[in-house]
């Protein structure tokens, strides 16, 4: 995706704005960097505050919206039981503008993205507390990965624009909310109770894909914040080409079976956000890319461990698994190199008996096996 971005020059140089705005580089003139922008405490600080802000912002709000459908519930089966003409029909009216908007639909929607903003939030507070906690020395302001890349906030906004355009245009009608109970007379009463049967309780399905995404989302944030911290030093937010003294291969706990579980948490994480929001658009691209980013990523960073940890990783990739569907359990180099070793040794054979049936002397240039034989 980074390539398309860089493609279409005037996206990417909006884009290299936008990531500016959320690298805070307009507040440079104002902070004190000591060790250089990245370890500024003050833009540490500040970003540290705005998504505790927005944090508490969306986790107050998906509360409320939470109670507000319980409420509903509780009025509907109270218009099920009594006559709903003893309404207060000037509570009613006083209310009937706010559900006349807000829907069933609707506010099941609004929880919804709430829920998403908090998960992202937890996201990005993480990476940082797990980072500062486990391995300190690398520690900054990136290490909350709020301007991590231009594919991420491009998938951030078109995950937003298909959200909020259904909620806008597509939002009204009651067959994913509860019934709101709101109304007077036996009218109302019957109105209310015909939606009711397309209610949140009852769409099982809606039920089913919000909360398949809400277990995605928890149970990948918390394989990845574990291997995280499993990690330790080892863990960096960028491939490693040098090994440093503290690098270590780590094998045990959660790394046991994965061997790329940050990667593995991420993945299903961004993915079980989206349906959690019920964006059909935006999961199907965000599996795709994300699928084609790491088809990328994780042979290359297996080839670069390969190099640093040698045989010992080798092994190690042969009885672990990646966690992502059709990304090849072992690293291309070495099935390339297996199948050139295996094709010399054949070539080998070949002249051996060649050779020996004509009694002749062959010299092998291969350097594993740089010797000569003689008949």
């Amino acid at each position: 995706m980074e390539e398309i971005i860089e493609s279409l020059r005037p996206i990417s140089r909006s884009l290299d704005r936008v990531q500016s705005i959320l690298a805070l580089d307009f507040l440079n003139d104002c902070l004190v960097d000591v060790d250089g922008t990245e370890k500024s405490l003050g833009r540490v600080g500040f970003l540290g505050c705005l998504l505790g802000i927005q944090w508490g912002i969306h986790f107050s709000c998906g509360c409320f919206l939470l109670w507000v459908s319980l409420w509903q519930r509780q009025q509907h089966d109270y218009d099920s039981t009594y006559d709903s003409s003893s309404y207060d029909s000037d509570s009613s009216s006083s209310s009937s503008f706010f559900f006349q908007f807000f829907d069933a639909r609707r506010l099941a929607m609004a929880w919804t993205w709430c829920f998403y903003i908090t998960a992202m939030c937890t996201f990005h507070l993480l990476e940082f507390f797990v980072t500062a906690f486990f391995n300190p020395t690398v520690v900054s302001s990136d290490s909350f990965l709020v301007n991590h890349s231009k594919a991420y906030t491009v998938a951030a906004i078109i995950a937003s624009t298909e959200f909020w355009f259904r909620f806008w245009f597509l939002g009204g009608g009651t067959d994913v909310g509860v019934g709101t109970g709101v109304g007077t007379g036996t009218a109302a009463t019957a109105t209310n109770t015909n939606a009711n049967t397309n209610t949140i309780t009852n769409n099982w399905w809606w039920m089913t894909i919000t909360i398949l995404g809400i277990m995605m989302v928890i149970t990948s944030q918390f394989i990845r914040s574990w291997a995280m911290m499993k990690c330790g030093e080892s863990f960096n937010h960028y491939i490693q080409t040098s090994r440093k003294e503290n690098h270590v291969l780590v094998t045990n706990g959660i790394y046991t079976w994965f061997r790329h579980p940050s990667y593995t948490g991420f993945y299903y994480w961004s993915i079980g956000t989206q349906f959690v929001l019920h964006n059909p658009a935006s999961a199907l691209l965000f599996a795709v890319a994300g699928w084609k980013f790491f088809s990328q990523r994780i042979p290359y960073e297996e080839r670069s461990l390969i190099r640093l940890f040698g045989d010992q990783y080798y092994d190690y990739v042969m009885r672990t698994y990646v966690g992502i569907p059709f990304i090849p359990s072992i690293p291309k180099d070495g099935e390339e190199q297996q199948k050139d070793q295996q094709q010399q040794q054949s070539q080998q054979h070949r002249q051996e008996h060649q050779a020996e049936a004509n009694g002749v002397e062959i010299e092998y240039d291969n350097e594993n096996d740089g010797h000569d034989k003689k008949d």
